[in-house]
């Protein structure tokens, strides 16, 4: 009787292969939905992050960061007028963010909604805390299925993105 059997290099290339298929596979299985989520809470960290700087560098020209109602968005203001978005610096537009259009196209069909802070606006203080507030505002981003939170810590406005 003759047998035939792999060799332990045959066998290691076989597996080899099936590996790399697998690392390829794999990452297109992420849900587009939590891409888009979790793309819309990075979008507004950003914009948490600028405002927040802003107000540390000019203390005397706070900026706030305001939650549109419908949930479609969000824009930077002056607290004294905080319906009126603040004009970007280089472009004159307004400072203004809504979801699915410009630089938040990749967050499309994400609503945002917040909780902890009574009027949806976001303000920090000299020191980068949270102006006014002891509890930390949460920032719930939904697409579909799929939902990423991010946290603002009230005390040292540190601000962090988990899904």
């Amino acid at each position: 009787m003759n047998r035939r059997a792999f060799s332990l290099p045959e066998l290691m290339i076989v597996i080899l292969i099936l590996c790399i298929g697998g690392m390829l596979v794999i990452p297109s299985t992420a849900s587009t939905a939590t891409i888009r989520a979790d793309a819309a809470a990075r979008i507004l960290r950003a914009d948490l992050e600028y405002a927040q700087v802003r107000t540390i560098a000019n203390p005397d020209q706070p900026v706030a960061l305001v939650v549109d109602d419908t949930g479609n968005g969000w824009w930077l203001a002056d607290p004294g007028t905080p319906t009126v978005p603040i004009i970007r610096e280089g472009t004159g537009e307004p400072y203004r963010v809504i979801l699915g259009e410009g630089r938040a196209q990749a967050a499309e069909g994400v609503a945002v909604d917040v909780e902890q802070l009574p009027d949806g606006t976001l303000q920090f203080d000299t020191l980068g805390g949270i102006e006014g507030l002891a509890v930390d505002p949460k920032y719930s981003f939904r697409c579909e299925n799929a939902e990423v939170q991010l946290s603002v810590r009230a005390g040292t406005g540190f601000i962090d993105v988990h899904r």
